[in-house]
């Protein structure tokens, strides 16, 4: 061979090298991801329907009379006990208190007749407010979630109180409104304890624990991704590459979701990864 044909091997090896390195240096000095990351913990995760509710009488008793008022023995705000005369009229017709509690609504006065009955309102109105509940309307995708006895935080300027579904209504009902119409069902939250400083007739916050899991695995939401076919995954961190990992889930909270199969407590999860993130992705955790 030749001096030029040497020569030529030489600068074409060269060549090939240089390209080679440069491949390679690149490679090398293509920066890292940083991502943020949590880690797979152990914990409590409550799953809770928020909704909110009106505070009523545990019980109330309307007097729906007719004809000429003769005696009136109460006012608005009076309190009365069971058996004590409400109202009496012209033909002897007497209605009394069914239990102790609370003139509300009072529309009638002596010596006037009664037509109360024709302008679909209420003669008299008394009210249980030593006794109070809260009623609430559940959604049909919520009231497939909730069953009597759940436990519930109730929340009314910022005091907190704790209750439970005491009942459900058997039949959805129907509402209209000028935008349209809604079906819901209603169900009764009552207290646990007495509360102290609430008034019927304001509303309150409802929330329903419809299930719950002690001491399982978790991680927060924004690390749970899901492909084509809905199915769940996270990225985790490995010797600072991102791996994708199949995740089967449990019950989640407005924070975390319980995780049954595909993780370890400790190990670590991307957080909100975007598109930059793949599988064998160089990440860096943020601080």
């Amino acid at each position: 061979m030749n001096g030029k044909k040497w020569l030529s091997v030489v600068v074409l090896i060269v060549v090939v090298g240089f390209i080679g390195f440069s491949i390679w240096n690149s490679s090398q000095d293509e920066p890292n991801t940083t991502v943020r990351a949590a880690d797979v913990v152990t914990d409590d995760v409550r799953e809770v329907i928020a909704s909110n509710g009106t505070i009523v009488p545990s019980a109330s008793q309307e007097v729906l009379g007719q004809g000429i008022v003769t005696d009136v023995n109460v006012t608005v705000g009076d309190t009365v006990e069971e058996g004590d005369t409400l109202v009496t009229y012209l033909d002897g017709t007497t209605y009394t208190a069914n239990f102790n509690g609370t003139v509300t609504e009072m529309n009638v006065a002596e010596e006037e007749p009664d037509n109360n009955a024709q302008q679909g309102q209420s003669s008299i109105v008394l009210a249980d407010l030593d006794n109070l509940e809260v009623t609430i309307q559940l959604s049909r995708s919520d009231a497939t979630l909730v069953s009597v006895d759940q436990p519930v935080v109730l929340t009314y300027a910022n005091e907190e109180y704790q209750g439970k579904v005491s009942s459900i209504d058997p039949v959805a009902t129907q509402e209209q409104s000028q935008v349209g119409s809604s079906t819901s069902l209603g169900a009764v939250v009552t207290f646990d304890e007495k509360p102290e400083g609430l008034i019927a007739g304001f509303e309150i916050d409802a929330d329903i624990t419809v299930a719950s899991a002690d001491q399982v695995l978790v991680v927060p939401i924004e690390a749970i991704n899901y492909d084509d076919d809905n199915q769940p995954y996270v990225y985790t961190v490995v010797d600072q590459q991102a791996q994708k990992i199949a995740v089967e889930t449990g019950i989640q909270s407005n924070t975390t979701i319980e995780i049954t199969e595909g993780l370890s407590e400790g190990d670590q999860v991307i957080l909100s990864p975007g598109d930059e993130i793949s599988q064998d992705v160089q990440v860096v955790i943020e601080d």
